[in-house]
């Protein structure tokens, strides 16, 4: 066996990296952006079956409906395209999208369309919790041997086996921090132990999953491509306030959840705020600020026609601000970004090691 140890931290590198999780953002340029239209949670989201009540934090993203997506691809393919007119043809540049996911298939060995959702939780900083307390679920189309031998040959060792109440657990030698443990065909998770225990127990029936306040708002998100919530630690929106600009309602949030999706025609973005007995005063401030906002002497006017577009509602002790903006707009924008900040892309590849090395 090689002197090398796993630790929690390579296995979440390469078990995320695998995924094509950073092979094809990183490639194609893009956040998580897109897909899906309508309430709740339909993203392939696995917090309700396996999250542990402990947890107060959840942050999902559905990579096969991002792989889907052709306006977003669309735009991966641009950023390719300058990277390669830029640089001449040098380096191991993919052309587009389809040959970076063929180069990373090739490098890796495995699939990278095979990861087709991810949902991370933790414990938030600043809430008294242990900020070591996270963990991200995959599901995926990989096999149990394929993905652990991509973990073994990316490390250069083998991995333990050992199982806690039926489940099979992975982990490096001679370290305790965790590993990653198989839930079922194609679904893992990745961790430090106490993080995987919970997990396990929570599937089993064990344990309580993620609950409450927070489920509900994370529920209720619009479905996107990337759909949050969290717990808000008392204080910790205080650096909101501008000197122009003050809402004094903002520490009443306890809650905040949110979603980036795309309807038929637009990208949206979305932001839910539970305040309890100060959701309609958190409203009018809310609408009082992006008016002041709007009235600034440095908002562009593009902004203000933005700010103008803004929807702000509130039901169920929640205050929702959310923001549409037409496929065409949004890909034009992104266009007009990526060839102002092109050496800031190509600084970005240099910096990562260039190509498709992860």
């Amino acid at each position: 066996m090689s002197s090398r140890e796993y630790t929690r931290r390579d296995l979440m590198q390469k078990g995320v990296a695998g995924a094509g999780f950073v092979t094809l953002g990183s490639l194609a340029g893009c956040g998580s952006i897109g897909g899906g239209n309508g309430n709740g949670n339909g993203n392939g989201s696995t917090a309700g079956d396996t999250v542990p009540a402990k947890a107060e934090a959840i942050v999902s993203m559905d990579v096969e409906a991002m792989l889907n997506d052709d306006d977003l691809r669309d735009v991966g393919d641009t950023v390719l395209e300058e990277l390669q007119q830029f640089g001449q043809g040098e380096g191991n540049l993919p052309e587009d999208v389809d040959s970076a996911i063929e180069m990373a298939r090739e490098e890796a060995d495995l699939d990278p369309t095979g990861f087709r959702s991810g949902t991370l939780f933790m414990q938030v900083e600043g809430s008294g919790a242990d900020e070591d307390y996270a963990g991200i679920v995959m599901e995926t189309d990989w096999s149990e041997d394929d993905l652990i031998g991509f973990l073994e040959s990316e490390g250069d060792s083998d991995l333990e086996e050992s199982e806690y109440s039926g489940k099979t657990i992975y982990s490096g030698a001679d370290t305790d921090e965790g590993g990653m443990a198989v839930l079922s065909d194609g679904r893992y998770v990745i961790g430090p132990t106490a993080v995987l225990e919970d997990v396990i127990d929570v599937v089993n029936g064990d344990a309580d999953a993620i609950g409450s306040e927070l489920t509900d708002l994370y529920d209720m998100t619009t479905e996107g491509h990337v759909q949050f919530a969290t717990v808000v630690p008392e204080g910790s929106l205080e650096d909101m306030d501008t000197d122009e600009i003050e809402i004094e309602s903002l520490d009443q949030i306890e809650y905040v959840s949110g979603s980036v999706y795309k309807t038929d025609s637009a990208y949206g973005v979305e932001t839910n705020m539970w305040a309890g007995d100060a959701a309609n005063q958190l409203k009018e401030d809310v609408e009082f600020a992006i008016d002041a906002a709007t009235r600034l002497e440095d908002t562009s006017e593009a902004l203000k026609s933005r700010l103008e577009d803004v929807r702000v509602e509130s039901a169920d002790q929640t205050v929702t601000v959310s923001y549409e903006e037409d496929i065409a707009q949004v890909k034009e924008a992104a266009q007009t970004y990526i060839e102002e900040n092109i050496m800031g892309l190509l600084f970005l590849l240099a910096f990562s090691g260039g190509g498709t090395t992860l």
